[in-house]
């Protein structure tokens, strides 16, 4: 009886090892993968998204056409979000 309990004591402390180690990877992935949907959502909104949504999203106010623009590095003349004034 005392071996079996000796072994079950050693098998869950065991767990708790790998469950730490799990802890860690899912952390690490998890952090990478958010990175990098960030990175495809913000490749979205400045590159994929239409030249319509984009005006009705950003070009309502000055204020955010300017945020737009530098958001996405709209160094250039070209201005797709300069809102009717």
């Amino acid at each position: 009886m005392k071996v079996v309990l000796l072994m079950t004591a050693l098998l869950f402390l065991g767990a708790c090892t790998e469950f730490t180690a799990v802890k860690k990877a899912v952390a690490t992935k998890g952090a990478e993968f958010s990175d990098d949907a960030l990175v495809d959502a913000e490749w979205w909104v400045c590159y994929a998204a239409s030249i319509g949504s984009v005006k009705r999203r950003y070009g309502a106010t000055v204020e955010r056409a300017e945020t737009y623009k530098d958001f996405c590095h709209g160094d250039g003349d070209a201005n797709v979000v300069k809102p009717s004034e």
